[in-house]
């Protein structure tokens, strides 16, 4: 493993070690048991991959294989936060469907995708992690307009732990979905960079989450106005046309 690589790796370590640390000392793991376990799987992944790091052929499989693992543990994760905060909204029985099938939605519509588009010099299998960690990414993205919605209507505060936790994955999803479009594009060739990026947008959303979680705990969102979920999606649908103008006038 080159120096940079074992550097990143190591450094991300050491802060999400930290993290837990944070967590379990606040009795947030608790709350968060999801988040948590992605958290303490994140170390014990890192050493796994540097414990393999010497064999091409094994640390290529454990790598795509613990890939697979981040992605199931995000959306556990992200689903532990979606619920917390919008629990008012689940007194209406189709509410708690939303999620899952939204998820179930993206995933088969990247998966039809990468099979009529295979990524260059890979397998089914590895399609298949691409397709996965693609879909996680779009949920984290449509999740995180949820929430700025819900700050955009009620002046919520960054610092809240569950907007923190989503902000982190954001800032995954975005560079996370770079790498995959490169290695998806390009093949092997972006391998290093694939590798590197994973890494760094790793450390910024640990970075975040320890600053979050080093915070005094905050007021979570709570519905003081009168919105119904139609008039939320109503919102997400508008910040969605406008980006969508936005990448238009970009092309």
């Amino acid at each position: 493993m080159e120096k940079t690589a074992l550097f990143l790796n190591l450094t991300g370590m050491v802060l999400a070690a930290a993290l837990a640390t944070t967590l379990i000392a606040h009795k947030l793991h608790r709350e968060f048991p999801f988040f948590f376990t992605y958290v303490v799987s994140s170390v014990s992944i890192a050493i796994t991959r540097l414990a393999v790091s010497g064999s091409y052929q094994t640390f290529f499989k454990v790598v795509w294989t613990t890939e697979a693992m981040y992605a199931v543990l995000s959306i556990l994760a992200l689903h532990e936060v979606f619920r917390r905060v919008f629990m008012a909204f689940f007194q209406r029985w189709w509410f708690w469907l939303f999620f899952p099938l939204v998820v179930a939605t993206i995933l088969v519509l990247t998966v039809v995708y990468h099979l009529g588009n295979p990524p260059a010099q890979a397998n089914r299998v590895i399609s298949f992690i691409l397709s996965l960690g693609t879909a996680v990414n779009l949920v984290q993205a449509l999740l995180f307009l949820l929430f700025f919605a819900l700050i955009a209507f009620h002046s919520i505060r960054w610092r809240n732990y569950p907007v923190g936790i989503v902000l982190g994955f954001a800032a995954i999803s975005v560079g996370s979905f770079a790498a995959n479009w490169a290695r998806s594009e390009f093949g092997t060739r972006f391998n290093i960079l694939f590798s590197y990026a994973h890494s760094v947008v790793n450390i910024l959303a640990v970075i975040l989450w320890l600053v979050t979680f080093l915070q005094p705990p905050e007021a979570e969102p709570r519905w003081t106005h009168e919105i119904t979920p139609g008039q939320l999606l109503g919102q997400i649908q508008q910040y969605a046309q406008i980006l969508e103008r936005y990448w238009k006038r970009r092309k």
